[in-house]
Order: C-alpha cells, then structure tokens, then sequence
C-alpha cells in the first residue's frame, strides 16, 4: 500500500481503531468461562472385532514354517527314501490354482 500525504492520518486513525477493537475482543474471550474438559477417546469393538482381533493374535503365535516336517523331508532326501506322491502334489497345485481364480473375481 501506498501512503502520500495527508493520508497518513486517516490510516493511522483506521489501524489503531483496529488494534482497539482486537484489544476488547481478547478481553471479551478471557471473560469467558472456561469450556469443560473434553472427554478422552474410548474405542469398543464388537464381539466379530474381538474375534478377528483374537484370531490374529493365534495366527501370530503359529511359526511359518514347521522345522519339524522340514527336518523330516530333509533327511529323507539325504537318505534317498523321500517319495513323491504324484497325486497328492497335482491336487495341490489344482487347489491353490483354484483359490488364487476365486481371489481375482
């Protein structure tokens, strides 16, 4: 903004009327009583949250691989006496197919 002359004044006059009118409102606000305190937040789940909740907690304390059954195949393998159930592994790949179609619809 630019300020010439005479006009210095009046602009003066319009900010400290302004400074004024912020003054009384900041009083006005302390005069207020205070507002209550807010209540803190509560989260409630619901019986299926609870159970989904549980079930993820079960899930965790199961290991991802069975060391036992690994342990297993492994000396199997070693010893040369594993055999490989064609059924059993065709039915496997057909399953897991299947889940993976049913995921993609």
């Amino acid at each position: 903004m630019e300020i010439k002359g005479s006009d210095i004044q009046s602009k003066l006059n319009v900010y400290q009327s302004a400074q004024v009118q912020g003054k009384k409102l900041d009083t006005a606000k302390s005069e207020k009583p205070e507002a209550p305190t807010p209540q803190q937040d509560r989260v409630a789940l619901s019986g299926r949250g609870r159970s989904i909740a549980d079930a993820q907690r079960a899930m965790a304390s199961v290991p991802d691989v069975r060391e036992s059954l690994v342990s297993q195949i492994r000396n199997d393998l070693q010893n040369g006496t594993y055999i490989v159930d064609n059924q059993k592994a065709a039915e496997g790949i057909l399953r897991e197919s299947l889940v993976n179609q049913a995921a993609m619809m």
